[in-house]
């Protein structure tokens, strides 16, 4: 007898909410054109080395668009002498982006600074990684948003048809979207950091996934 008056509950609970309002949410996944090339750098320089010397040796070299991406502090082993000398370095992290075809051409810059580092700076690594564009993400997000509507309406009509009710009009739409993770990116970078570490071969790649979502909320006609 319990166990009945449960699943009528269950049942008046559900029908509840689907006079109130159907709702459904549903995702469309698409791979997006790698179009530009994101780089991360960790410069290394000494505790009285400013963040704007830092950012004049990139700036220099043909960097433009740097932003400031963080400060940190770390300690570095001399392990030649005896007993081991410690130093303190402050490390600076800035981040810039080019175009997808400018990768390997900005790469170089930062493989001459790697391999002829400037007097102040005392370490350095970078990566990049092929990614798209906010402009491609936008654009995309326009063509798939009437798409996930319209399957949003088909999965409603479905559900209030198997429950005996009549779709209403929209009450409400939210809408997300995010990247999945690099999918076959290309990547280029120094392996360690330190002006000794190599340059990483380029694997090849064509886009970032990414997931769109939308909710949408139907009422029931009456």
């Amino acid at each position: 007898m319990r166990l009945v008056t449960l699943l009528l509950l269950s049942a008046f609970i559900s029908f509840a909410q689907l006079t109130d309002g159907v709702a459904t949410s549903v995702t469309r996944t698409v791979t997006l054109t790698a179009d530009t090339a994101d780089f991360s750098i960790v410069a290394a320089a000494g505790l009285d080395t400013t963040q704007p010397q830092i950012a004049q040796i990139f700036l220099d070299a043909g960097i433009s668009g740097l932003s400031n991406a963080g400060t940190a502090l770390s300690q570095n082993y001399d392990y030649s002498t005896n007993p081991p000398t410690i130093q303190t370095l402050v490390l600076y992290q800035f981040a810039f982006s080019v175009p997808a075809a400018g990768l390997k051409d900005a790469a170089k810059i930062m493989e001459t600074l790697r391999t002829k580092p400037p007097d102040l700076l005392k370490g350095f690594q970078y990566s990049a990684a092929l990614n798209a564009s906010q402009s491609t993400v936008d654009a995309m997000r326009q063509t798939l948003l009437p798409q996930l509507f319209a399957d949003a309406q088909k999965k409603a009509q479905t559900l209030a048809a198997a429950a005996g009710l009549k779709l209403g009009g929209v009450k409400g739409v939210s809408e997300t979207f995010y990247a999945t993770g690099y999918s076959n990116v290309n990547w280029i970078g120094t392996s360690s950091f330190g002006n000794t570490s190599t340059i990483t071969s380029t694997i090849g790649g064509s886009g970032t996934q990414y997931i769109f979502n939308a909710n949408v909320t139907f009422s029931v006609a009456q």
